[in-house]
């Protein structure tokens, strides 16, 4: 194991007019989508790290809504432990920009009909779509999602 800390990272999920707010980032020669977010600073709540990395990542002001699911990412070889929680969000302010972290490509609203194409981490598609689409959200613990 290279490291033995647990990240703590918040995900907000905002959807407005059939659209996700994803961002891509580029790391380990692979590139990908996911839910806005970041890691939890030692002494920020969940909430309020949320509305920080909206705002780092994509210029945003947000209200972070309600506590979705949780899932952790553990790779076979426990080079890392990241627990990721999920939360729906609402813009408030601010202008879409693509934020100044090394591994960010871009930030966008893509069509809520094509998440099951992209490549997402974590895999969280299924959750997403099903709370899309129901406004229910079912299993809350996900459990390890490493893929």
């Amino acid at each position: 194991m290279t490291n033995q800390k647990i990240r703590n990272r918040v995900a907000v999920v905002i959807v407005e007019n059939e659209n996700i707010l994803l961002v891509q980032h580029e790391k380990y020669g692979r590139t990908y989508w996911l839910i806005p977010g970041g890691g939890v600073e030692f002494g920020e709540t969940l909430i309020e790290a949320g509305k920080r990395e909206l705002k780092e990542e994509a210029g945003l002001e947000i209200e972070v809504g309600q506590f979705l699911f949780i899932s952790e990412s553990i790779p076979p070889d426990h080079h890392r432990h990241v627990i990721n929680y999920f939360f729906e969000g609402k813009i408030i302010g601010g202008e879409l920009k693509v934020g100044r972290d090394n591994v960010l490509r871009d930030v966008q609203w893509l069509p809520i009909r094509e998440i099951p194409n992209l490549e997402m981490y974590p895999n969280t598609k299924r959750e997403l779509l099903d709370f899309i689409q129901s406004g229910q959200v079912g299993n809350r613990s996900l459990g390890n999602i490493w893929s």
